[in-house]
Parts: structure tokens; sequence; C-alpha cells
């Protein structure tokens, strides 16, 4: 997996990020675990309460909350946070990491690689802030898709980091992409994802093939302002009509 683009459309559009941005978040956590400051083992106090960018507090309403995270002050380690964010989206564990690593260091990995216009500013369901600051995280296609190259590709992670990460991006449970592999014929191949949703708004990135394989590809579609089910229709439909050709051989 080089890097190369072999096509991009409307690739710098800025779209609000949803739970893409865990994947900025994920590879932060781990380059933090790999410099000697978090330990994957480390146990922590669940919380459910968290600080908002607008001042004061919030908590999850009871549809966004994740039924299987701890209750509060149930310990939690570090390494299951890092999967639950990843594998079902965890939106109690993302905020947790990130009080962990801070925002600034969120900003530092970004910046580190090499991405234009993701940003992310503040927690995950902090509407107050949104509402009242505009403060949001947004995401590009080329920006995602550089940074899912990067995170599988391990350029700033040790060897165990990555794997981690890899596999935790496989057991993603809420895929889009990946679901147009079995109508290709191609349900053997390797894949990892992480997808994002909020109301009108559907996304995933994800890569296709052995990450160590140089021709493994990377795909990330966006989409807002569209219904539910017709956005994950219409991502089907971009998906499969990109990677049948490229997944032919």
């Amino acid at each position: 997996m080089e890097g190369d683009i072999l096509s991009s459309y409307h690739g710098t559009y800025r779209y609000y990020a949803a739970s893409t941005m865990k994947l900025a978040v994920a590879l932060t956590v781990l380059h933090t675990v790999d410099d000697g400051r978090l330990a994957l083992d480390d146990a922590i106090p669940a919380t459910h309460r968290y600080p908002s960018a607008a001042g004061g507090s919030f908590r999850f309403d009871e549809e966004d909350s994740d039924p299987l995270f701890p209750a509060e002050g149930d310990s939690i380690s570090v390494r299951e946070l890092l999967e639950s964010m990843i594998e079902r989206s965890c939106n109690e564990s993302t905020n947790m990491l990130m009080g962990m690593v801070g925002i600034e260091a969120i900003h530092e990995m970004c910046a580190r690689c090499g991405l234009h216009d993701m940003h992310v500013d503040r927690l995950i369901g902090d509407v107050a802030a949104a509402r009242a600051t505009g403060i949001s995280n947004e995401v590009t296609s080329d920006d995602l898709s550089w940074l899912m190259v990067q995170a599988v590709r391990g350029d700033y992670l040790a060897d165990a980091s990555t794997k981690l990460l890899r596999n935790a991006l496989r057991q993603q449970r809420y895929p889009v992409i990946a679901d147009v592999l079995p109508e290709l014929g191609k349900q053997n191949v390797d894949w990892g994802s992480k997808s994002g949703w909020v109301d009108g708004i559907r996304h995933d990135v994800a890569f296709l093939g052995d990450p160590d394989d140089p021709h493994s590809l990377v795909l990330c579609v966006l989409s807002s302002g569209i219904e539910d089910e017709a956005a994950i229709a219409a991502e089907h439909a971009i998906a499969a009509g990109l990677l049948e050709p490229l997944l032919r051989s």
C-alpha cells in the first residue's frame, strides 16, 4: 500500500466527521502507548459524564449510549476502551480516551500524518459546544483515506500496536463498504473499516486486502443530507462500482 490515489471525487469537501474521527483517536492513543505514557492494561474507572467545550458537562442520551459499557466507577482497561471504540463505535470509550491523551495530541497526530482538512476539536456527543460555539469535528475523504493508509501500514506505531489496530478494524460491527464483497464474489478479501453516522450522515473508510501487500486498497465514501437507507444503498453502489474492476483478478 503505497498511497497512490486511483480516484477522488470532491476529496477536499468537508463533512461532519461523526465516528470516523475515532480512527484518529485510536492512532493517537496507540502512539502514546508506544511512547510509554500509557499502558494497554492500565485500569481506569468508567465514567458517563464528560467535560463540554462550551463549559459544564454532558452525558449521552440512552439511544446514544453503549449498553455494554461498564457502570459508573467500574474498572475498564485502555485496551478495552480502544477495542470497543473501534469495534462497536462506543462513544463513552472514545471520550474517556480523548480525556487521557488530550485533543492537542490528536491535532499533533493529524499534522504528523499530513492531513490538510481533518480536525478533531471536541468530544463525541458534545452537542452544547456544537450549538453554542460552532466547535465541530470535520473530515474529508482524501484525509480520511490517507489516515487509514498510514494507520494500517503502521507508519507511526510499533508492530504490536499496528496489529492491535488492524484487528480492531477487522472486528468493526457496522461496515458499509465491506458489505459489497460477497456480491462481488470476494468474501475472503481481508478488510477492516471505521464507519460513522448521525441523522443525515453516513460515512465509511475501509482497507481491503492484506495491508502488507502493496496492491491492497483503501476506499472512503462520505455522504450527507440523504436519508439513511438511501445513503447506504448509494454507498453500496459506489463501492461495488469502484471495487469490482480493482478486485477482479
